[in-house]
């Protein structure tokens, strides 16, 4: 047990090292070419009207050309305004962590004897983990974009990620509705099959979408409804399985629910930090800390992400044995346990006559 947890502690002291070396390339990085000499009109265009606004969109010298989410720009500067393009890198850190305890739980299930079987249909398929954590990452770098180029073109790289982010959360509150005996049954068909849907052709034609027809009258109502309705969704449907669990309908989990209710409430903070009018965070007395809001959504949602995925990896679908196949209950646990102790039983019994015959026979012989 020493030697095991030695390897398993070994593995993780090597993935904070790597994701603190990842992370520190990814901050100083873009924090040094935005002191450099690099100018931001040579790298994302000089500021015109139509470089921020849509060719065709009336009013345009009306928009405010100074701030952007209530941070002031600086057209000069690699990072046009910083804070709000830093914080997206949370996205990223956020992926890494989580392959990282994606990883180590993968061999602690496999360094246990006998070995632990998967709980649930993350820990069944890896796949569907990393490319949550990769959809993840893309979403915050394109948000990344956005806030350092303040074009209209990354504005909608900064819309196409948050499909990115949202639809691979809908699909895994789906995927804790179906039967582990389903996803044993159809194999890697239904897993494939899950993630092509679901992580590729879903967030991949709804980003698609809003970058080749972003003046489309619908592309920003579906923003403002998708996202409300996705949301309010996850939420309802892990609410509904709670109760139908706790009443019986269902099979009950093992779920740590605390892990919801964070995910629930820095997405809720987070929402409401989106826009800094919303909070009154662009007044004309408010300090910086207080008009970074947007910052802080960035921050905020890449830990409801996370928290979300912890939430739905650790959880138990079904509670066996540590080594006992899928599918075997408690009840039947017992009842191979009582047939195994009448067998040893009825055996002890059978070489008591063998033996109560032999001595029968002896006598037999003797006489």
């Amino acid at each position: 047990m020493s030697s095991e947890k030695s390897y398993l502690r070994s593995h993780a002291y090597h993935h904070l090292l790597l994701i603190s070396f990842v992370t520190l390339i990814i901050i100083v990085v873009p924090l040094a070419l935005n002191v450099s000499s690099l100018d931001g009109r040579e790298v994302w265009g000089d500021v015109t009207e139509d470089l921020i606004c849509a060719p065709d969109q009336n009013g345009c010298s009306a928009l405010n050309l100074n701030e952007h989410y209530c941070e002031r720009i600086v057209w000069s500067r690699f990072l046009r305004t910083p804070y709000n393009a830093m914080s997206n890198m949370a996205f990223v850190i956020s992926s890494m962590i989580t392959l990282s305890t994606v990883s180590l739980h993968y061999r602690w299930m496999d360094h246990q004897r006998p070995r632990v079987p998967p709980q649930n249909h993350l820990q069944r398929c890896d796949l569907l983990n990393k490319m949550y954590a990769l959809l993840l990452a893309v979403g915050g770098l394109g948000s990344f974009v956005c806030h350092s180029a303040i074009t209209y073109f990354s504005a909608q790289l900064d819309r196409a990620g948050i499909w990115m982010i949202l639809t691979p959360v809908l699909a895994m509150t789906l995927l804790r509705w179906v039967p582990m005996t389903y996803g044993e049954a159809k194999g890697s068909c239904f897993y494939h099959g899950w993630i092509v849907f679901w992580y590729v052709l879903l967030p991949g034609g709804l980003s698609a979408f809003h970058l080749i027809d972003p003046t489309n009258a619908l592309a920003t109502p579906l923003l403002y409804i998708g996202i409300p309705i996705i949301v309010g969704g996850c939420i309802s449907l892990a609410a509904v399985r709670f109760c139908l669990g706790k009443c019986g309908y269902i099979r009950e989990t093992q779920s740590n629910y605390k892990l919801a209710a964070a995910a629930i409430v820095t997405a809720g903070v987070g929402f409401l930090f989106q826009v800094p009018e919303r909070v009154g965070a662009c007044d004309a007395g408010s300090g910086l800390v207080w008009k970074l809001t947007h910052a802080y959504w960035h921050i905020l949602i890449s830990l409801a992400c996370f928290f979300n995925h912890r939430f739905c990896f650790f959880e138990r679908l079904y509670v066996p044995d540590f080594g006992e196949k899928a599918g075997i209950n408690a009840s039947d646990r017992d009842s191979d346990q009582d047939s195994d102790n009448s067998l040893e039983m009825r055996k002890v019994d059978m070489e008591e006559e063998n033996s109560a015959a032999l001595s029968v026979k002896n006598i037999d012989v003797i006489i």
